[in-house]
């Protein structure tokens, strides 16, 4: 569990952009605080996407309300450093890179790429796939897959950041849960992430240190 010391005492709360482009970054500190710090890169009225709402040092460092941690199996994971509420916004961010022209640069055995939909996913139209390996501060790319007996408590919002042919792009997760503090962020990668790995076995991921949420059992 997360350090007496290191935990907010009380939830923290993000402000909601009310329809209109974050101008300021939305992470928190690692004392619990709001940044307040401005986005690495501005809005323009004269473009429609919107920039990955990250100042620099968190785009760099990652959100201050969760952390990376190891685990036994997994290697690392993704742990709320103080408690989340449902519905807080981090953000998977990363080189945009096109499929084809780009597949070279990535080490498709520590396959951490997530398709860019810059005009949200509900569009259905994908350009090109982010690529977090090099970003550390991209902390999303750790989170772990949920486990057969255990339930997603982070999801795609549907909300995409970036140029469509921009060269830095990132799409939205939301919590589905209120997280507390010491818990795994995990979601599901999908039945083709472990079609494409047969020798992986697919396990709860949950520990006694970091648990995940569980599925209930029926009697």
């Amino acid at each position: 569990m997360a350090k007496k010391s290191q935990v907010a005492k009380k939830p923290i709360v993000q402000k909601k952009p009310r329809g209109k482009p974050d101008e300021r970054c939305i992470a928190f500190c690692l004392n619990g605080r709001c940044c307040t710090r401005k986005i690495d890169r501005p809005w323009s009225s004269r473009v429609t996407a919107a920039p990955v709402p990250y100042c620099r040092h968190h785009a760099k460092h990652g959100d201050g309300a969760v952390r990376v941690a190891s685990h036994p199996v997994c290697g690392k994971i993704l742990v709320a450093r103080h408690r989340l509420p449902k519905g807080y916004r981090i953000v998977y961010h990363g080189a945009r890179r096109t499929s084809g022209r780009d597949d070279d640069k990535v080490d498709w055995d520590e396959d951490r790429t997530l398709w860019f939909y810059p005009e949200g996913r509900e569009e259905g139209r994908s350009n090109g796939y982010i690529d977090p390996t090099s970003h550390k501060g991209s902390v999303l790319q750790f989170a772990a897959c949920v486990g057969p007996g255990e339930l997603v408590n982070i999801r795609q919002s549907g909300r995409g950041y970036g140029r469509r042919d921009g060269d830095y792009a990132g799409m939205e997760y939301v919590t589905t849960m209120p997280v507390p503090a010491g818990t795994q962020l995990v979601h599901y990668y999908g039945s083709e992430w472990w079609r494409d790995r047969p020798e992986l076995r697919r396990c709860d991921v949950g520990t006694e240190k970091y648990p995940a949420p569980k599925r209930k059992t029926r009697a």
